[in-house]
């Protein structure tokens, strides 16, 4: 299996844009079928060196990270704001 983290820093970190953040990433549960696991944590401290929002996501295999990855679901909806909403990301894919 696969697991994909990813950090996102929000361009409105406010508990509000927090919580529709991890709401809309949440929403891939039962649409991306890839998906096994999912879990968002929205961060506590909101320090410079913080990300405002951690998203976990295991998949079983390359074909399921790639197949999240293309899913229109996660393209069209999902990548499309957090693309608009976050200033930064960063990513780490490793097997378990």
């Amino acid at each position: 299996m696969i697991k994909h983290i990813v950090f996102f820093k929000l361009a409105d970190n406010s508990e509000e844009s927090c919580k529709k953040v991890r709401d809309l990433l949440l929403s891939m549960k039962g649409t991306v079928e890839h998906i096994r696991e999912i879990e968002v944590g929205i961060d506590l401290y909101h320090t410079d060196r913080s990300f405002d929002i951690a998203l976990t996501v295991i998949v079983d295999d390359d074909e399921g990270l790639r197949g999240y990855a293309d899913h229109p679901y996660h393209l069209d909806v999902v990548k499309k704001y957090m693309t608009q909403a976050s200033e930064k990301s960063v990513v780490v894919d490793y097997i378990i």
